[in-house]
């Protein structure tokens, strides 16, 4: 039987290389290819994992825990076998891997899920197409956000491309809130200031002229900062809960929701091929963005060192992206 390497979480925060299985052009189905790993990215959805909680997702998949490769699923990638007739082999495409296990040589994922990129991007830089199509659709969903007040509740890397996205939408101001010091890196992703607090503090001493129309909870994994959210808001705001829940139910102070006329959003990202194109013409825009937004980069057997910065990170550390030597 043919193997091939993968990163496998064998306990809480610890990972290790195993030879697994290796899948070919036989196991995929219609609309899949398979793609050779060349440089992947640490979600903060990941880190959950990575700290050894059961997911919402693998609570309904018993007997998938960990395995080979997971938890990674931003991926770019070298089309090596394809039924999705929108890829051919040789293609080097960034998007989502599907499985949730790209950490590994080999990955399966959805074509629909892929798109091509500038080739003058490195893989390492090319990856942050997907987070970057998350948040632009994020962005797209929230009404009214030109000429709005707005309020970025986390500055990890995905807050910190809300900055750069509600900003280029037209935000007439955005302000980022974080315990960690983000006011540098903060107001280079387009933040006009970056409160060093935690969501309590901030929203405590918020007054009423300065109170958003849009906020964005870009923190996820606790509970209490989407009632933060909703207090921070200006009457008749706008509040978009953006990532993974760790809990299926969160209390909602639906009193606070009701008197202040509030809308509160969240969802995933649609349309995904469409949006890695969107991306794709925003980072062409933006090129500095790329620089700013990957701050470090680690061979993939170091993937144990880049997690764990990711749950540590510095008031310096961005996204932290993984990739295979050449």
């Amino acid at each position: 039987m043919a193997t091939m390497w993968a990163q496998q979480l064998v306990r809480p925060r610890e990972f290790v290389e195993v030879a697994t299985t290796r899948p070919d052009a036989d196991d995929l189905v219609d609309g899949e290819v398979l793609l050779r790993l060349r440089a992947g990215a640490i979600c903060g959805s990941d880190l959950p994992v990575f700290n050894g909680l059961l997911t919402l997702k693998q609570r309904d998949e018993p007997g998938v825990e960990n395995p080979p490769g997971s938890p990674m699923h931003e991926v770019v990638g070298e089309v090596i076998a394809t039924r999705d007739p929108r890829h051919a082999v040789g293609d080097q495409v960034v998007g989502w891997g599907s499985r949730l296990n790209a950490l590994s040589e080999l990955t399966i994922s959805l074509g629909d899920a892929l798109n091509s990129f500038d080739p003058r991007l490195s893989p390492e830089r090319a990856v942050m197409l997907q987070p970057l199509a998350c948040v632009l659709h994020a962005v797209e969903q929230i009404p009214g956000v030109a000429g709005a007040r707005a309020a970025v509740l986390g500055q990890g890397p995905m807050g910190l491309l809300f900055n750069h996205a509600l900003r280029s939408a037209g935000a007439r101001s955005v302000i980022g809130v974080d315990r960690l010091d983000r006011r540098d890196l903060g107001a280079r992703m387009g933040a006009d200031d970056v409160a060093h607090l935690h969501t309590s503090r901030w929203v405590g001493q918020l007054s009423d002229a300065d109170r958003p129309e849009v906020v964005v909870e870009a923190i996820g994994h606790n509970v209490s900062t989407l009632d933060h959210a909703l207090e921070a808001a200006e009457r008749g705001g706008r509040i978009f809960y953006f990532g993974i829940p760790d809990d299926a139910y969160y209390p909602v102070n639906m009193q606070r929701l009701l008197r202040k006329n509030l809308s509160l959003m969240s969802g995933v990202t649609l349309q995904r091929r469409v949006m890695l194109e969107k991306a794709s013409r925003y980072l062409a825009a933006h090129p500095d963005l790329v620089e700013a937004f990957v701050t470090h980069t680690f061979d993939v057997d170091q993937a144990q060192q880049g997690f764990e910065l990711a749950t540590a990170p510095t008031p310096q550390t961005a996204k932290i992206t993984l990739k295979v030597a050449s």
